[in-house]
């Protein structure tokens, strides 16, 4: 298992990394454009794409049907920059939350069983970025505990320990989602890059509606990230002057170059029911990023989007 001070060797080292992709696609717009930020970057080898639920309502929310939703998310991707899944293959997620599992049993999926794939097979650590809740990364750790030796967490949620309602009862999408899961992220032994959103953590990572049109390219996958996908969520008017956070950005940024943020290591706090924060001084030592750099994230990000669109 690899340590959090061989982790940021390996991160700032120029060698290209393996990565599975996992996130809750059908959210926001920020997942699709981190995916493609990973696909368009000469320092990341993507070797499988992983579909999540996102949350709604933790107790409400039908799991199933919302992460099939950001299945089809991803199938839409791919079909408008032309990737199949021959070339890189895409897998069904949880189908329930860990919280809600009896026992808190793992959510076994496709998902699950493709990471725990992965980390057998792959001669080097694979870097599995989570941009949305992370039960597919850690039902795959209950299901088999020893892909902690050959996988690295990248997980975009939480709030930052800097926040001080991070220690009272909090909202955040991503830790909501499965309280459970984070809890048991958090708590063993499974190398972790914890990238917290909300103020001072991902959530500063920023950019205008009318930046997506800097995207050039006379094809379909250019035409879906400038206009396409953003008017998910904006219309004409609103694009102009709207301006779009995108924390999910961090995720590849701090695999492709973690200078991007500030980075530190520390003890990994408890996540306790609310979810809230309890600091533990005798946690174990995790790999934590805040304070992005906003401008250099969305350019490179823009970068390579551009260049995986027109490959």
């Amino acid at each position: 298992m690899m340590t959090p001070e061989q982790i940021l060797a390996d991160l700032r080292s120029d060698r290209v990394k393996t990565v599975i992709a996992d996130g809750d696609y059908s959210a926001e717009i920020d997942d699709q454009c981190a995916l493609a930020y990973c696909l368009g970057s000469e320092k990341i080898k993507v070797i499988g794409v992983n579909a999540a639920a996102f949350y709604e309502d933790p107790v409400a929310v039908d799991t199933e049907e919302v992460m099939i939703r950001s299945y089809k998310e991803i199938e839409r991707v791919y079909d408008y920059t032309g990737l199949t899944g021959d070339e890189l293959p895409y897998f069904e997620g949880a189908r329930s939350q860990i919280s809600n599992n009896p026992d808190h049993a793992p959510s076994d999926s496709p998902a699950a069983r493709n990471i725990i794939k992965a980390a057998h097979e792959s001669d080097e650590p694979v870097y599995v970025i989570v941009t949305g809740p992370c039960t597919n990364v850690v039902s795959a750790y209950l299901l088999d505990p020893s892909i902690k030796d050959n996988i690295v967490v990248v997980w975009v949620g939480g709030l930052a320990l800097e926040n001080e309602h991070a220690f009272e009862r909090h909202h955040e999408w991503n830790i909501c989602a499965d309280v459970e899961a984070a809890k048991i992220l958090m708590r063993e032994d499974i190398p972790l890059v914890f990238l917290p959103c909300e103020p001072h953590g991902t959530a500063d990572i920023w950019m205008y509606f009318r930046d997506f049109g800097k995207i050039k390219g006379d094809n379909r996958g250019a035409e879906f990230f400038r206009h396409v996908l953003p008017s998910k969520e904006v219309n004409e008017e609103q694009y102009k002057t709207k301006i779009k956070v995108m924390c999910d950005l961090a995720g590849p940024a701090s695999v492709i170059d973690p200078s991007m943020l500030k980075i530190s290591v520390i003890k990994a706090p408890i996540v306790e029911d609310g979810p809230k924060y309890v600091l533990d001084p005798n946690g174990r030592e995790i790999i934590y990023g805040i304070y992005p750099d906003s401008e250099r994230i969305t350019a490179d990000a823009l970068r390579c989007i551009e260049k995986f669109v027109n490959r």
